[in-house]
């Protein structure tokens, strides 16, 4: 495993850490109806972003 590698995984990991602590402790103050149109959204934005990201990855 390279320096870029080991790199990539680290960052990835730090970005996930900040994520999880956030969403911990910042996610009780957000009050979000459970309607039907949130948790469509929520359900499906990972994947709809997901599908852009590797559309434009294509064309490159």
């Amino acid at each position: 495993m390279n320096l870029d590698t080991l790199g990539v995984i680290l960052k990835v990991m730090a970005a996930s850490l900040v994520l999880s602590i956030a969403i911990k402790y910042l996610a009780p103050f957000a009050e979000i109806s459970p309607t039907t149109l949130n948790v469509l959204f929520a359900v499906l934005s990972p994947a709809a972003i997901l599908a852009i990201v590797l559309l434009f990855n294509q064309h490159d």
